[in-house]
């Protein structure tokens, strides 16, 4: 056991994969041949074979001219149809099949809130102001809190501190 998905034997992906080594082997090519001839390595010729690997539109249209297909387009509309019946975003697919197997550590930055040092008072206001059971009254209560301007204790969307008031930048600037 490979420990990979199960895929369906009839999916259009296993199709692809089965079809290009039937033709690799009956043109008696190896996947390092078929790989310099694609522009890839021999590990993606293996993973296109073996349905681990989504074909790209490009491997597909090679594909079709390396191997002269009866219709000239037999991979490209395998790849058609795989990337029909997939409900991820290309950009998705490319990251869990190619990036994320392979990565030692997977870190994403994604930033929900202005940092910090460019938070204003207006935009805080506009922040606190999204929380669901926040009042206008609360809002004004949370802006005007000490806490708020020194350690934070607050813990409302992203629970990221903001800035200090103009007056404490004073006072930071003469420190």
């Amino acid at each position: 056991m490979d420990g990979g998905p199960s895929l369906d034997p009839g999916s259009p992906r296993v199709l692809f994969g089965t079809e290009m080594r039937r033709l690799r082997e009956a043109a008696e090519l190896s996947q390092v041949a078929v790989a310099s001839r694609l522009g890839c390595t021999q590990t993606q010729v293996s993973r296109l074979e073996k349905a681990t690997r989504t074909p790209s539109r490009s491997d597909a249209e090679r594909l079709d001219r390396l191997f002269k297909t009866p219709s000239s387009s037999f991979f490209t509309r395998l790849h058609e149809s795989i990337v029909s019946q997939s409900r991820t975003p290309a950009w998705f697919r490319d990251w869990a099949e190619e990036i994320e197997p392979t990565a030692l550590v997977l870190r994403s930055w994604d930033p929900l809130l202005v940092p910090g040092l460019l938070q204003t008072e207006a935009y805080a206001r506009y922040v606190l102001s999204q929380e669901p059971r926040m009042t206008p009254q609360d809002v004004e209560e949370r802006i005007e809190s000490p806490c708020m301007y020194g350690p934070s204790e607050w813990t409302g969307p992203g629970a990221v501190p903001f800035p200090t008031r103009p007056r404490s930048r004073r006072k930071m600037r003469t420190h």
